[in-house]
């Protein structure tokens, strides 16, 4: 068994079970451009993950390898991963875990998109500059945004025309001409800072501005209390069915709160289930249930973390299976393919996580639909929420790496997709030849 002694959070914990001690450095290094990392030393191996242009890295030991890269100087920064050093430099900075957050953000950028239609069915226009001298100059714009686009911002600046959103190629944009797109605060339940009871179940509300807790079984009856949007709440397992409602009770609360009962349609509960064969009992593994919309980070039987998701809806439903987590990418941008029957692109999408052919977990910004199917096929995860598990799981993109691909020597986090208690399909497959970059789907 391991020792939890020490670990205070979900995120701790998970880290002691993967049982790798950090390794110490050797030394420090810049990536002078961006570099393909490999899963042996010679250019056309396995790729295993990505250092972007700019980012410093640590190098914990020196090997000979390929003769392309010159002088054959191959770093060790991982894994079974190596990167020819021809291209990088000593530094001193310290690396940082991918993506940076924006000051002050949940999420590593401000996103906007262009305003909703006006009264004529048209969009307002929002006109892009090269850059903010130019616009202060009065320059032409180069271009205007598009609608069905979301838009990454790197920086948010004051200027004589009113603040602008700067792009990572410093064309802006005035945010009075668009719409920005605010993250929601949501964040799940930290079942080791917090355990949870053994004899209520967890819960949230998804009604806006809240479910009611009522003094009877009846929708007409006294409303005893209130459960603000996405709060926690914690409930008994029984349904009571009554004119075509089913009824969940609300105990008392140990604060001296009155217990009630509450429509089980304005709420969103979770339920474990047995884990898939061949997850050991100290394994970390991703539980994701589609009829109550929830997500566990679990350590073989035991819940670490708890959340509200949101998956494909009716026309795209996300996938059921068992897999594992293949690709990790800091940002992924993310567009609809030929064919769709919704028009998309949405630059930066942070914490992807790709666990099947296009399919995964990620950050979202644009909605705050948590416990209700509404994604393209994807696990939606709000910003915090996405970056914690991220932090959690496998393959790991070290400090400073922008992506990872898993390897037999450090498999992806199994991640489970079911609804309820049904039998779904193994789908985990033999670690490919070849690590590529696909197009991911969005939601």
């Amino acid at each position: 068994m391991l020792d939890a002694r020490g670990t205070g959070t979900a995120l701790e914990r998970a880290l002691l079970a993967r049982g790798q001690p950090p390794e110490a450095p050797l030394e420090l290094r810049r990536a002078t451009r961006a570099m393909m990392i490999y899963a042996e030393p010679r250019l056309g191996a396995k790729f295993r993950g990505k250092l972007p242009h700019g980012e410093s890295f640590a190098v914990f030991e020196h090997v000979g390898g390929d003769a392309e890269c010159a002088r054959g100087a191959w770093g060790r920064i991982g894994i079974s991963a190596f990167v020819c050093l021809e291209h990088t430099v000593r530094h001193e900075r310290k690396p940082i875990e991918l993506p940076r957050l924006a000051r002050g953000q949940l999420t590593p950028y401000y996103y906007a998109r262009v305003k909703r239609k006006d009264a004529n069915g048209e969009h307002p226009h929002a006109p892009r500059w090269r850059s903010r001298g130019a616009m202060i100059a009065g320059a032409e714009p180069v271009d205007v945004l598009v609608p069905d686009h979301d838009y990454a911002f790197e920086y948010r600046r004051p200027s004589p025309k009113g603040t602008i959103l700067v792009d990572g190629s410093q064309r802006v944009v005035r945010e009075a001409d668009v719409r920005r797109l605010e993250p929601s605060a949501f964040a799940g339940h930290d079942a080791v800072a917090t355990p949870l009871p053994g004899d209520t179940r967890l819960a949230w509300s998804i009604v806006w501005p809240h479910a009611s807790i009522r003094s009877d079984r009846n929708a007409e009856a006294a409303v005893v209390g209130r459960v603000p949007l996405q709060a926690e709440i914690f409930v008994d397992d029984e349904l009571v069915r009554r004119r075509g409602i089913d009824w969940i009770t609300v105990p008392a609360g140990a604060d001296g709160r009155g217990g009630g009962y509450v429509d089980a349609s304005e709420i969103r509960r979770w339920f474990p289930a047995l884990r898939p064969a061949g997850v050991g009992d100290e394994e970390l593994w991703i539980d994701v249930e589609l009829e109550q919309q929830t997500l566990a980070v679990m350590l073989g039987d035991a819940p670490l973390f708890v959340t509200m998701i949101a998956s494909g809806n009716h026309k795209h439903p996300t996938p059921q299976g068992v897999y594992r987590i293949k690709t990790k990418m800091a940002t992924s941008t993310m567009d609809s393919q030929p064919g769709d029957d919704e028009a998309y692109s949405v630059e930066s999408v942070p914490w992807a996580q790709f666990f099947y052919k296009r399919y995964g977990l990620h950050g979202t910004f644009w909605h705050n639909r948590f416990g209700r199917r509404t994604s393209h096929g994807c696990v939606n995860l709000s910003a915090r929420d996405a970056a914690l598990v991220y932090a959690m799981t496998t393959p790991d993109p070290l400090p400073g790496w922008a992506m990872s691909f898993e390897h037999r020597d450090e498999l992806g986090t199994v991640v489970r997709v079911r609804k309820l208690d049904a039998e779904v399909p193994d789908r985990r497959e033999r670690v490919e030849d070849e690590a590529t970059e696909e197009s991911p789907r969005l939601e």
